[in-house]
């Protein structure tokens, strides 16, 4: 009934395909309740991305010109969403400026290095960052009580689905870096089956339009599904997001005026909750706790850590040294711009763990700071946004937790998170910028415009 990859179980087709067909259904009433082709096609790109996961053995394989099947999958997805979905106009938006840079970047740094199609992966996931996200602002100017939101939790069942058969079944995985066995549904790794999980829960707490037994429902099960999955970083980087939606929902489920009330009992609930979260995640994340607390320690050459030092976080503090003294070792050009995009892959045995370390690795201390640039920038349009302003800046801050342990810029299934996010920032930003021009001008227009004039 198995196959099974380096990596753990797999289902197999007499498996894989009834239930994929099966998880047809939900989307075909998904899609056919959504209206606007760039809702669809949001719920399908995703719906395809996680539905692909659970083929890898299929999908990693090399398809076309030596591009794997995932890989042709997201090139497709975004050529179609360019040609067929994205407005031309949307793409001078103000707030897309970092992520150009760093795309220019990315070719600036693999000619350098003398290897220009080097770059061509980062720009093909950069893009698809980009198609997510304006996918997801035209949609929410098409629908502006976001009911679109609660349909697209539809492409997560996938996921879910797979991971509760991988337990029915009893298949579980041996974790890679972290302890234990991980229930990831017989996909590739608990990585980016938890990074695509917390897309599931993002998703999640914006859908306030979906039915409230629904959203909790969902919501507990992404939360339940990435506990299972049993990546720490996934586990600790929800926090700020799973705290926010809390207090948020518990306040606002009240008249107006009983509202500062709530408000109090709300914080007091979150509070408890966290002191649950430690006592129970205690063991778990103790070896976080000494690296805040003694981060010296562990700052030094690869080749001083010892035995012991390489057990603190699935070895990531030694991961981030070999990748940061291999930097320090290279010339002014890789100093500054890098070693090229990708090109930490075949020398070092595993991914750099860390967003920023691998960005400085690759494209050096000036792409350190595109990337800086490109999350002040989306955390600035969080603090301007209007309505949901508090989980917006929350879930940034997840995602920004999330960058820290592990590299969802690397993963298709992290860029579309980041995509959805920042898609629905941009909107609930815009929003602020539209009121103010028509407060200057007296127009009363329902539409507005965010390119920059």
């Amino acid at each position: 009934m198995n196959e099974t990859t380096s990596f753990g179980p797999s289902f197999g087709l007499e498996i894989l395909v009834p239930v994929t067909v099966l998880l047809l259904v939900p989307l075909a009433i998904a899609f056919a309740r959504l209206r606007g082709a760039a809702a669809r096609f949001v719920l399908v790109a995703l719906w395809l991305r996680y539905i692909a996961g659970a083929y890898h053995l299929w999908m990693f394989r090399p398809l076309v010109a030596g591009l794997s099947g995932n890989a042709v999958l997201s090139v497709a997805i975004t050529g179609i969403g360019l040609i067929f979905v994205v407005r031309l106009a949307n793409l001078a938006i103000r707030w897309l400026i970092p992520v150009y840079l760093l795309m220019a970047l990315l070719l600036l740094s693999a000619f350098l290095n003398d290897d220009p199609v080097g770059a061509f992966d980062g720009i093909v996931k950069y893009l698809y960052y980009i198609v997510i996200a304006l996918a997801v602002f035209q949609a929410h100017r098409r629908d502006p009580e976001g009911h679109f939101i609660g349909w697209l939790m539809v492409a997560f069942l996938p996921l879910l689905v797979f991971q509760w058969l991988s337990l029915a079944l009893n298949l579980p995985k041996g974790s890679d870096l972290e302890d234990g066995l991980v229930w990831i549904g017989g996909y590739n790794h608990e990585s980016a089956f938890s990074v695509a999980l917390v897309a599931g829960f993002v998703v999640g707490c914006f859908a306030r339009a979906a039915h409230p037994a629904l959203r909790a429902f969902f919501l507990l099960a992404t939360l339940v599904g990435i506990n299972l999955a049993g990546y720490r970083t996934a586990i600790f980087a929800m926090g700020p997001l799973a705290i926010a939606t809390l207090w948020v929902d518990m306040t606002i489920s009240v008249r107006r005026d009983q509202r500062p009330f709530m408000a109090g009992v709300a914080g007091a609930v979150a509070l408890g909750l966290v002191g649950v979260a430690v006592v129970f995640y205690g063991d778990k994340f103790a070896d976080i706790a000494m690296l805040f607390t003694h981060p010296g320690e562990l700052i030094k050459p690869p080749a001083d850590f010892t035995y012991a030092d390489k057990q603190i976080m699935s070895a990531r503090a030694y991961i981030w040294s070999s990748y940061i003294y291999a930097w320090k070792e290279g010339g002014p050009i890789q100093y500054l711009f890098g070693f090229g995009p990708e090109s930490w892959a075949g020398l070092f045995k595993v991914y750099p763990h860390n967003t920023l370390v691998s960005t400085v690795y690759e494209l050096g201390l000036v792409g350190v700071l595109a990337m800086l640039i490109l999350w002040a920038t989306m955390l600035w349009a969080a603090l301007s946004a209007t309505g949901d302003r508090l989980m917006l800046v929350s879930a940034h801050a997840s995602f920004l937790l999330l960058t820290m342990a592990t590299m969802p810029f690397w993963q298709v299934e992290g860029l579309g998170l980041y995509g959805f996010l920042c898609g629905y920032t941009i909107y609930r930003a815009g929003r602020v910028a539209s009121r103010r021009r028509r407060g200057v001008s007296g127009a009363q227009s329902a539409d507005w415009h965010p390119a920059p004039s």
